[in-house]
């Protein structure tokens, strides 16, 4: 059976062209096209034509987006323009950071633009010998008024060397295209257009099947890896959340885009693919297995069980945030801020999600599991931005603090996607409860993703609530409007309590220990009360915590400490020293506080008891919990 003729694939065109009958027009009848060609590689310069069809009146706004969504930040990609001139290259008049004003034409106008393209993110776009990656929000403007109107685009292959053996993936749609994926794509819109990156170089490729949806892998920067492991793995992965929101799925196909780096670690959702930074290390090594066995037997490393997290997790997002999404989202606002109060929502359930996911089919065992959850909730509880700032004040600061995070973060904020996912926890664990077993979070995102397909709109600002309130009662859904709007910790242990599952917390074991084992290497001992780093001879303090034993002595971001009790230290060494001195009250540091030497005293305290270790007690409770309930 060929894709074109897979009743899977017909249905998901169905559902994505359901609001889009005009989607199908022909090349030649669209009046906006974009031609991006690779052509200054070792410059890092993609060169774009933007061909705009039509009578253009005199002074029609050109711009740029301003941020892409899934990342909400401002980041004026048309900072990375070099040239925008009309075809006879004159410069356009600029109004602003991201705008400029078009001259009259009668019967259409092209444009030329240079963009510098050296962002190794999964947000904006990189070009060199190796490897090209744009989004589209970072190469294309567009005109407001007719941001709705179907697009066009040529992707030409590079002049390098290098360039004879690169190859397309996208999950555009193609019109014409040749063996290596060069050529003509469509869009329905601006909108679209920017929803589907592109990846070009020589790359690896791992495809498979899952519920008759064709899935492809691309990795750029690649080693040799285990093929057939992350095939298999992903295969899984997959199908696990195509069977849990059910035929048919949302797209005609997905694409997995991955980039390998020496440092770096992220995600950012698109409607039919995913953008994947990771380190090589994330790879299944070939031909052994390092780590501890999933359910399934299979040995995993650490690093790689995390890749398989983030595949996850973005691939969720396909149902929730890409379709399930805020009604402020209806249509995107690419020029500005759309707050919502939702993202702990759209991102917690999601990273709640990510590993249920995972340990639900197989790929880790319980124990696996809920070492991650104890990991989330030890991160969120050493924060006392919890204490500071409620999980919807996070969502709607996220343009301003969660996305421009500074030294004293932890203190001021509280993560939405880390408490979101206990959040998410909770309620799973409330619904349960008070239906007896016979409906769960599961449920109500089954429910959300049915309203999505019969309506196609979006959330309003307080509709979970109203949603968890029909599906489960209004003292569940008062019990969550309450916890949304309030600081402080969760009810975790009464939530996981009803899940079959006790939680205790235990003392941190150094500045390295990030919990979720029951034993830790020196736990209770003392604590300095800041994130080190590596510094210049002596241990660089990254970020100190509130009222902790480094605060109250008057030590600050930045300082790097060289001497404890008279003794050199570093940040390997610093925890040891440190913990010589137990059962005084206080201990002299030497550090260098904007290059001149200080001798502070700073408090001998045990460390805080904020490592959560997570155990099973209730089996029955647990097996339901972790397992998928019945749609």
């Amino acid at each position: 059976m060929s894709p074109i003729d897979n009743p899977v694939i017909v249905a998901a065109r169905d559902i994505i062209r359901r609001d889009d009958p005009e989607r199908l027009a022909g090349p030649d009848s669209m009046s906006l096209h974009y031609t991006v060609c690779p052509a200054r590689a070792d410059a890092h310069v993609f060169e774009i034509t933007f061909t705009i069809g039509g009578r253009i009146a005199a002074g029609e706004p050109l711009r740029f987006a301003r941020w892409i969504p899934g990342s909400y930040l401002i980041r004026d990609f048309a900072k990375s323009v070099l040239r925008l001139a009309d075809g006879h290259g004159q410069p356009l008049t600029k109004i602003d950071s991201a705008g400029w004003l078009l001259p009259a034409a009668d019967d259409g106008l092209t444009l030329r633009l240079q963009v510098h393209a050296r962002d190794a993110s999964v947000r904006a776009a990189w070009l060199d010998r190796e490897r090209g990656f744009f989004n589209g929000t970072s190469l294309f403007p567009y005109l407001p008024a007719r941001i709705h109107e179907p697009v066009t685009l040529d992707i030409l292959p590079p002049a390098h060397a290098e360039g004879a053996h690169w190859t397309v993936a996208t999950t555009l749609e193609t019109v014409d295209v040749d063996a290596r994926g060069f050529g003509r794509y469509r869009a329905a819109d601006f909108d679209e257009l920017v929803d589907h990156p592109v990846e070009m170089g020589a790359m690896q490729q791992v495809s498979f099947e899952a519920c008759g949806v064709p899935h492809e892998m691309v990795i750029a920067g690649g080693v040799p890896f285990d093929e057939t492991r992350l095939r298999e793995d992903l295969k899984v992965i997959c199908e696990a959340h195509l069977r849990f929101f059910g035929a048919p799925a949302p797209m005609p196909r997905y694409l997995f885009q991955t980039a390998l780096v020496d440092v770096g670690y992220g995600g950012l959702e698109h409607r039919a693919s995913t953008a994947l930074m990771a380190t090589r290390e994330a790879l299944p090594m070939p031909h052994r297995a390092i780590g501890q066995a999933g359910a399934d037997g299979i040995e995993r490393s650490e690093d790689y069980v995390t890749f398989l997290g983030l595949c996850s997790h973005e691939y969720f997002h396909t149902w929730n945030v890409k379709r399930i999404k805020p009604a402020r989202f209806i249509p995107y606002d690419f020029d500005r801020e759309v707050p919502t109060r939702l993202l702990w929502f759209f991102e917690g359930i999601t990273s709640y999600y990510d590993d249920l996911t995972m340990v639900r089919a197989g790929l880790i065992t319980r124990d696996a599991y809920l070492e991650l959850v104890a990991k989330t909730a030890s991160r969120v509880r050493r924060g006392a931005g919890r204490l500071v700032q409620s999980v919807t004040d996070s969502s709607l600061d996220a343009w301003t603090k969660f996305y421009k995070q500074d030294e004293n973060s932890p203190n001021a904020i509280v993560s939405y996607y880390a408490k979101g996912a206990l959040m998410s926890l909770c309620l799973d664990g409330w619904i349960r409860e008070a239906s007896g077993g016979k409906r769960s979070l599961d449920d109500l995102m089954r429910d959300l993703w049915q309203r999505w397909r019969d309506t196609g709109e979006g959330l309003a600002e307080d509709e979970p609530e109203r949603r968890v309130a029909a599906l489960a009662g209004e003292a569940v859904a008062e019990r969550l409007s309450a916890l949304l709007d309030a600081t402080g910790d969760l009810p975790l242990e009464q939530a996981l309590n009803t899940l079959g599952v006790a939680l205790s917390w235990r003392s941190r074991g150094g500045s390295g220990d990030v919990g979720g084992t029951a034993a830790a290497k020196a736990a209770g001992q003392p604590w300095f009360g800041a994130v080190l780093g590596a510094g210049d001879g002596g241990a660089r303090l990254v970020q100190v915590f509130a009222d902790g034993p480094a605060e109250r002595a008057g030590l600050a971001p930045g300082d790097v400490v060289v001497a404890i009790g008279g003794y050199r230290v570093d940040k390997g060494t610093l925890d040891g020293w440190l913990a010589r001195h137990d059962g005084r009250a206080e201990v002299d540091v030497h550090a260098f506080q904007r290059g001149r030497l200080v001798v502070r005293s700073l408090p001998v305290e045990p460390s805080p008891t904020d490592v959560a270790v997570l155990g099973i007690v209730d089996e029955a409770r647990a097996d339901a919990w972790l397992a998928v309930s019945e749609a």
